[in-house]
């Protein structure tokens, strides 16, 4: 019995430690529209992500911020369907850490 509740209160730890990053979820859409805003590169896509609205930023400060820019746009010109991973929320809106284009 004691190590059946020792395994328990382990398991119960181990989730409670996961971090946010493991909290990322998957959105994607066809992009409405581009935005280029002072502070971060915008994308409005038809579907809602986690946080709410259709509005996905991707911040300046991220390491694959022209990258991220570079395939947005490739898939606003192309029509190809966009993928976001959201990996915060600020308010309603959504905060990417990285994306994808796919047919």
């Amino acid at each position: 019995m004691r190590k059946v509740l020792c395994l328990a209160a382990a398991v119960v730890a181990a989730v409670a430690a996961v971090p946010a990053a493991a909290l990322t979820t998957v959105t994607s859409g066809k992009i409405i529209a581009v935005f280029g805003d002072p502070g971060d590169f915008v994308v409005q896509l038809d579907t809602n992500g986690r946080c709410g609205s259709n509005f996905f930023h991707n911040q300046r400060a991220n390491a694959n911020f022209r990258e991220m820019v570079a395939v947005s746009l490739t898939a606003f010109a192309t029509g190809k369907t966009m993928g976001f991973f959201v990996e915060s929320c600020a308010g309603d809106r959504n905060i990417t850490s990285h994306g994808f284009v796919q047919r």
